[in-house]
């Protein structure tokens, strides 16, 4: 995450009554999650033997593992890309992720059954915080919510404005969508050169009054966060020369 849990703690004053975390990998937001408070959480993966990981690392009740390939439709049969660092696995193909990460290849590939999100979560049992890490398949999955978007106050969610998937959501799509079902994009933190980025869209009815503190200490860290990397820029430039 580019934007800390402890950051939407502190600096937004999120404290949601629990949290869906769609892209699972091995759960590493799970000790902030736990820090923070932010807890039941549902994590949903895809990947069969990082579901039987997470099974054997996190504990219950506190966390709950769901296995499926989030879709706006049950029950395809799709190849999920298994990538050589795990975390860049997808449904889709490499877009220009292979330029900016020529040495993360795609190494095998499993089938998948897909489920909609109110296919495996009950309306009763819907925190009001989503978590999207899922290489581009972002607006489907938000789809899959159906009802649910109703319980749901915030959104954090990996966004594209290039194409690094082929094929993938980008933020002007979720934007486009989000802003019809009540939410807006409060706050987006971008990879420059890469053209991705993590970003937190809030229902519009619950943005949170925020102190003159907490607002300045927002704009400290994208300024710190974009300064360095434009300093890490200008060093790999200067080692070219």
């Amino acid at each position: 995450m580019l934007i800390t849990v402890a950051e939407l703690v502190s600096d937004w004053g999120i404290n949601p009554n629990g949290v869906i975390h769609v892209g699972a990998h091995l759960g590493e937001e799970a000790k902030d999650y736990e820090l923070s408070g932010w807890l039941p959480v549902t994590w949903i993966e895809a990947q069969p033997i990082l579901v039987s990981q997470l099974q054997s690392i996190l504990i219950a009740p506190l966390h709950r593992v769901i296995e499926g390939a989030v879709w706006e439709i049950d029950d395809l049969k799709m190849k999920f890309h298994v990538a050589s660092n795990s975390q860049s696995s997808s449904l889709l193909d490499f877009g220009s992720h292979s330029q900016s990460h020529p040495d993360i290849l795609y190494v095998d590939e499993i089938e998948v059954t897909t489920k909609r999100i109110d296919s495996v979560i009950e309306f009763g049992d819907m925190p009001n915080f989503l978590n999207l890490d899922i290489q581009g398949v972002e607006l489907p999955a938000i789809k899959s919510l159906g009802k649910l978007i109703d319980k749901v106050d915030f959104i954090f969610t990996e966004v594209n404005r290039k194409e690094v998937y082929k094929d993938c959501t980008q933020v002007s799509d979720l934007d486009n969508y989000l802003s019809q079902q009540g939410f807006s994009r409060e706050l987006t933190r971008w990879i420059m050169t890469e053209g991705w980025g993590d970003a937190l869209y809030i229902r519009t009815r619950k943005i949170l009054k925020r102190n003159l503190l907490q607002i300045l200490r927002s704009h400290l860290r994208q300024l710190y966060f974009y300064l360095r990397q434009c300093a890490s820029f200008i060093k790999r430039l200067l080692f070219r020369i």
